[in-house]
């Protein structure tokens, strides 16, 4: 109990005392900028790699892709930067602001579109939903 309390007073006093929670993990969440039926599936590694999986659901049918790329964090700003796209070369970078980061969930937007993202966090057995789920 006692630590726990240094740990909030040391929180108190200087944000880095307490480790905060990590985007390092496997994250689900629905909607694109311009299709709110989409999903995808984000794993974060500690290394800074990322693989994104992503579905688009037309008429009811699944058109998946994915990506891979690197992944930072510089104070509230996170920023992807694609290497490949469906296994060729797309070299892009992407940055976000973080809204909220726990445990189980975060939140961020895309700052060119200022469009809003929200993230759960799910286990290595999470497979993406049919179509027909979210259609």
């Amino acid at each position: 109990m006692k630590g726990a309390a240094l740990c909030l007073i040391g929180c108190l006093v200087s944000f880095e005392v307490c480790a905060a929670p990590s985007l390092v993990g496997i994250w689900f969440g629905q909607g694109q900028p311009y299709d709110k039926r989409s999903m995808y599936i984000d794993h974060f590694f500690a290394n800074g790699k990322y693989r994104s999986e992503f579905r688009d659901c037309l008429k009811d049918k699944a058109e998946d892709s994915y990506e891979n790329g690197t992944w930072s964090v510089k104070g509230d700003i996170l920023t992807i930067n694609v290497e490949r796209h469906n296994g060729l070369a797309a070299p892009r970078s992407e940055t976000y602001r973080l809204t909220l980061v726990t445990p189980t969930r975060f939140k961020d937007v895309y700052l060119p579109l200022n469009f809003p993202f929200d993230e759960h966090r799910v286990d290595e057995k999470f497979v993406m939903p049919d179509c027909q789920l979210v259609s």
